[in-house]
Parts: structure tokens; C-alpha cells; sequence
């Protein structure tokens, strides 16, 4: 859902995912004056609770106050993360005036009501994805979650991806439902246990699993091998986690994503869920998943999906289905064909390699911003050379260490990872705040194995403004997370702030000009207008 509104200079547009709400800002520039930023207030209806949006940066004289009424955001967008799907919230966005240390002044104000989203035909799940952040620092003093009581750190961490994955596995029907999957790391005893309770209950389960020693040692402990009709083992990497939902024989619904089975997958790494209930779409996953069951050779795969899950060109609106293996890596071309495509915004996640053909669009000038996110920061630092526009940002994950800023807590690594720590999901946005969104999502990577060696799944949705905003704001939230936390680690060989250095922090707010380099700086205007819906 967006919004838009505006009151005399002020402009603001909020863009409501599920637990995400992004703010944009415009501002008259002449009249920004003695403007010293942006205040928020936000109203919960569901629970009639009031509150002004937190800061971290302050003024040095308002040191013991956090709301954006004593330290107001200097900066032309900013996110409420704490907001529940299919809730109703008013947001007020004043511009501040006053002195820096007393409580400031609202000049104007916009007030905004919005609903975030719920599950429809898309249902999506992101988990936290944030292990290392100030967040889980403070609330739970960097314990490993099975030290925290009551499983609070558990379900802070999956943010409703585990409860989402359970549920849909518990509305299989009795004797009347029929669950059909096809999982590459299959580990997390709960989802097995939730298998075998749909089983003992009548439903018919049916799995296919990588056949993988810790696969085979956790289906043992659930005592569900009755369940696996087949163990994967001819292909090069059966990548796929989608399971179906059918009742009396009849598909009805699909869960896929990035999410592997694994406590890693669900409560560490960046991952998503995404349901799609649709008998089309179900019917297609099906009968993809009736040629996995043989444990076909990747040749005799091949040829299957080349006859039955062509590339349409061009993508038509609505909901496209991509699997993998075709032979060739005409997938993996008309991602890169995407990318280059958006008018105002691409962004894309990159939790293994860069292809050449991402790579060989880095250089020139471009009309889009293009948001790149990269799980490893080696791979992002050795192509930030090739960029030449200023609208492309190349942004790695990673934490705040010890002494890292003055007065953060240290961030500890991802505990549950020997492998990806922070960014395993799978997408592409093209212009998703425009006319024509298209999000692509699934399980392969944007890579030449995930098109034409791997089992692989991926949907592509056009034009569906919803989903779009969602996995935007869901973007937006990690990209602005690792994007400060890029930026200490580039620039390490400066003095740390901190006692360790006698290093003196610098002032995070200022009273004076501070808005002149969003008007300024091509980037970041174009991203102000943007985000604010302004032309």
C-alpha cells in the first residue's frame, strides 16, 4: 500500500509492506532553512498506542532523549520496523525548528493513514535476517537463543517464517489433503515433526530430499522415512524447498522461497517464504514435482522442462513459473536482461557469485538506481571500480565489531551459519514503486548452474503493486542496514572512535546544512524524489 500527501513544502509518501513502513520526504529547498530534520509520530490503532520514532543519531545536547522529537531524522527517509501485517497506522511527519537539546518544534505536518499487508494469493514471510544488530544486542545481550527464556529469541529471529511454514503445513485436511515437497537441507526437527503430525492425521505427505547424510540422520530422528518417496541423487545440486498443498487431489497452493529446513535457514541468514494460492501455479509445482520423484538424470530433466516450462517473452502480467534445469542459460540471460531494464530502481541480492552479466552493466551512466547487495564483501569490493555512475550502489553485509562506533554494542557473528551468515535469499526488483512492477523470487541464484544444471525454482510477477512494496520494503530494511555497516568497514583505516583510541566520535546531527547534499548529490536526490512519490 502507498500513500501519498502533502502539506505546504512537506511531501511524504509512506510505502506499507507487512512489518515494514518506508517514509519518504521532499522539502521545498528554499524553504528548508531552519529546518533541523524530520519528525515522526506513530499511531497504533490496533493497540490505541502513540509514540514519536526513535533516533539513534543525536544531538550531543539531548543526550538522554531518543525520540525524533528531540533528535529528528536527518535524512529524507526513514522506516518504522516494528509494524504487524494487516494493521492500521497513522503516521505524522512534521519538519522540526528549534534548539538543539530542548524539545523541538513541529512547522509542518503531514499526517498519513495506512494498512500493511496481509496474506492474499501472495502470502511472504521474511525472517529477521539480522542476528548481528544493535537490535538483538540490547534486547537479548547477545545470547545464543537457546539461552534466552521462552523461546523469545527464537521467535524475534524468524519474525513469523517458522510459525508461516508450520501453519501451512498444518492446514493439509485429513485424509482429504495431500503435501508434496521437494527439499534440499532438510534438518529443522519441528518442520519434520509437523510433517509427520499431518501424516499420522490422515494426510498424505510425500517428499523428496537430497540425499545428504545430515538429510538422512534428521528424517531418522523424526522417524518420517516412510514420508521420503524418493531420495535425490542424480542431480547436479537439487536445490528446490517448495512444498504442496492439495485437497482430494486437486493443487491449491505452493510454499517456496529461499528457506532451507535448517535453524541457519530460518532464524540466521536473510531468507523468505513465499505461499502462492493459486490451483494454476500449484498444478504447475506438481507436476514438476511428479518428474523429481523418478530422481531423473539431469539430461532427461532437461528436456522436460524445456517442453514444459518455457520462458515467455515477454513477461506477461501476473504469475510466471521458472523452473530448472532448462539446457541452456537463456534464464539466467533474461535476468540480466531485467536488470538492465528498470526506468527508476532495480534491486537484487547476491548471497554467491556476481555473473559477468551483472558485472558488464556496472560501467555507463543509467536512469535507474540500482541497489546491489552482496553476502560477500570480497566479491562486492572487487567490482565497485567498474562503477562509474553515482546512482549504483554496490553494498556488503557485516557487523559492527568491537569498539566499532562509540556507544553501539559489539555485534556478534550469525551462530547457526558454517557457510552463507547473512544474505540467502533470491531476488529481483524491477521498478517496484513504478507502473510496472516485477519481482522475481525463488530458490536459484542469479547464476549459469541455477539455470541450466540445478533443480530450481523461481516465480516472476508482473504488475502486482502489493507484492512489489513488500519485498521493497524488505529490501530497504537490509540494504539500510548493511549500507552503515559497509561504510565503517570501508572506512577502517580511520581512527575508531571509542575509549580503545582516544578517539573522539563525531556529531552525529548537526544544526547546520545539513539537507544540502540531498539536493545536491545526483543519488541521493534522485532517491529523495523517489521515495517521496514527488516528480
Amino acid at each position: 500500500m502507498r500513500v501519498q500527501s502533502s502539506s505546504g513544502p512537506l511531501r511524504v509518501q509512506a510505502i506499507a509492506g507487512t512489518h515494514v513502513v518506508v517514509l519518504g520526504f521532499d522539502h521545498d529547498r528554499a524553504a528548508m532553512g531552519d529546518v533541523l530534520g524530520f519528525g515522526v509520530e506513530r499511531f497504533d490503532h490496533a493497540e490505541g498506542r502513540h509514540r514519536w520514532l526513535d533516533n539513534r543519531l543525536r544531538f550531543p545536547q539531548a543526550r538522554r532523549r531518543w525520540g525524533s522529537n528531540w533528535n529528528p531524522f536527518q535524512t529524507f527517509t526513514w522506516a518504522d520496523y516494528r509494524a504487524q501485517p494487516g494493521r492500521t497506522y497513522t503516521y505524522r511527519v512534521h519538519t522540526m525548528t528549534g534548539t538543539p537539546g530542548e524539545e523541538l518544534t513541529p512547522v509542518s505536518t503531514v499526517e498519513l493513514r495506512v494498512r500493511t499487508e496481509e496474506p492474499g494469493v501472495h502470502g511472504v514471510w521474511f525472517n529477521r535476517g539480522v542476528y548481528a544488530s544493535q537490535a538483538y544486542a540490547e534486547r537479548f545481550e547477545n545470547r545464543h537463543p537457546r539461552d534466552v527464556p521462552n523461546r523469545e529469541a527464537w521467535r524475534w529471529l524468524s519474525r513469523g517464517l517458522e510459525e508461516a511454514l508450520l501453519a501451512f503445513i498444518g492446514r493439509a485436511d485429513g485424509d482429504r489433503g495431500q503435501l508434496r515437497a521437494a527439499l534440499y537441507e532438510f534438518e529443522y526437527l519441528p518442520v519434520l515433526n509437523a510433517f509427520r503430525v499431518a501424516a499420522d492425521t490422515g494426510v498424505d505427505v510425500g517428499l523428496v530430499v537430497f540425499d545428504h547424510p545430515h538429510n538422512r540422520e534428521a528424517v531418522a530422528a523424526a522417524g518420517i522415512d516412510d514420508l521420503v518417496v524418493s531420495w535425490r541423487t542424480r542431480a547436479t545440486i537439487p536445490h528446490n524447498k517448495f512444498v504442496v498443498a492439495s485437497h482430494e487431489g486437486v493443487p491449491r497452493a505452493v510454499w517456496t522461497g529461499s528457506t532451507n529446513i535448517t535453524e541457519n535457514g530460518i532464524f540466521g541468514q536473510s531468507n523468505v517464504g513465499h505461499t502462492v494460492t493459486d490451483a494454476s501455479v500449484a498444478r504447475q509445482y506438481l507436476d514438476y514435482w511428479a518428474q523429481l520423484v523418478a530422481d531423473p538424470t539431469p539430461g532427461t530433466l532437461n528436456n522436460w522442462v524445456d517442453a514444459h516450462s518455457p520462458l515467455p517473452d515477454p513477461w506477461p502480467a501476473g504469475i510466471s513459473v521458472v523452473f530448472s534445469p532448462h539446457t541452456h542459460t537463456t534464464a539466467q540471460d533474461r535476468w540480466a536482461e531485467l536488470f538492465g531494464s528498470a526506468r527508476d530502481l532495480v534491486c537484487i541480492t547476491f548471497p554467491f557469485n556476481f555473473d559477468p552479466r551483472f558485472a558488464d552493466q556496472l560501467p555507463g551512466d543509467h536512469s535507474a538506481l540500482r541497489w546491489l547487495l552482496f553476502e560477500n564483501a570480497g566479491i562486492a569490493d572487487a567490482h565497485r571500480s567498474l562503477v562509474t555512475d553515482p546512482e549504483t550502489e554496490l553494498v556488503a553485509c557485516g557487523l559492527v565489531e568491537e569498539g566499532g562506533m562509540a556507544g553501539w554494542a559489539a555485534e556478534h557473528d550469525n551462530p547457526f551459519s558454517e557457510n552463507i551468515e547473512y544474505l540467502h535469499t533470491k531476488y529481483l526488483l524491477i521498478d517496484p514503486l513504478g507502473d510496472d512492477p516485477v519481482v522475481v523470487t525463488g530458490s536459484a541464484n542469479f547464476s549459469n548452474p541455477s539455470a541450466n544444471k540445478n533443480d530450481e525454482n523461481m516465480l516472476v510477477i508482473r504488475g502486482d503493486h502489493g507484492l512489489a512494496e513488500i519485498y521493497f520494503t524488505e529490501f530497504s530494511r537490509l540494504f539500510n542496514h548493511h549500507r552503515f555497516r559497509d561504510s565503517l568497514r570501508l572506512a577502517a583505516h580511520q581512527p575508531t572512535p571509542g575509549p580503545e583510541t582516544g578517539v573522539e566520535a563525531p556529531v552525529p546531527l548537526t544544526a547546520g546544512h545539513w539537507s544540502d547534499k540531498y539536493y545536491d548529490e545526483p543519488a541521493r536526490d534522485h532517491q529523495r524524489r523517489l521515495l517521496a512519490g514527488s516528480p
